[in-house]
This record gives structure tokens, C-alpha cells and sequence, in this order.
């Protein structure tokens, strides 16, 4: 989707291109080059606008979507924490050193 309208947009910003050298070649006179380089820039930031849009659209979803994963995962581990402390003494689990590993 998103590459549909980045390609929709690279077209109409080599339309815009054509329409301002077509206008500066064939105007006569500075309202009408004014006119042709206002619809030239139209017709090429319009769609990026829109494109970006829908970019940032999509993008913002997919961060929520996994907002909300990582606080279920977290939620899933504070509550397996804290049935695990609940029937566990609060012992500082020690290292031992076995054949010169940490283990």
C-alpha cells in the first residue's frame, strides 16, 4: 500500500516537472509562469502529503499494536513475580563456582 503511494507520487512529481518546464517554455507572460508553477508544485505535493499520511497512519498503528504486546508481556511477568514472592522466602540466590564456571 504504502509503496503504491510513494509510486503515485514519484509519477505526479514527474508530472509537476514536465508541467513547469512545459509552462516556462510556453508562457507569456510572469502571471501565467505564477499559474503553471503553482499547479506544477500542487500536482507533485499533493500526493506526497497524502502518502506521508497514510505512512504515519500505518506506522502509528503498528507501534500501538506493540505498546500493547510489551505491557501484556509485562503485566504477565509482574504477576508471575509476584506469585513467585508471595510463596518464596527472600533469599539472595548465591553464585557457585563449579570447575571454573559461573553456574
Amino acid at each position: 500500500m504504502i509503496t503504491f503511494f510513494f509510486a503515485l507520487t514519484g509519477l505526479s512529481a514527474a508530472g509537476g516537472a514536465l508541467l513547469l518546464i512545459l509552462t516556462l517554455v510556453s508562457s507569456q507572460s510572469a502571471p501565467q509562469q505564477a499559474a503553471g508553477a503553482a499547479m506544477a508544485i500542487g500536482l507533485a505535493v499533493i500526493p506526497y502529503v497524502f502518502g506521508r499520511c497514510v505512512q504515519i497512519v500505518i506506522s502509528e498503528t503498528h507501534r500501538r499494536e506493540e505498546s500493547k504486546r510489551l505491557i501484556e508481556k509485562l503485566d504477565s511477568l509482574e504477576k508471575a513475580l509476584s506469585a513467585r514472592e508471595a510463596g518464596a522466602s527472600y533469599e539472595i540466590p548465591q553464585m557457585v563456582r563449579v570447575k571454573g564456571e559461573v553456574s
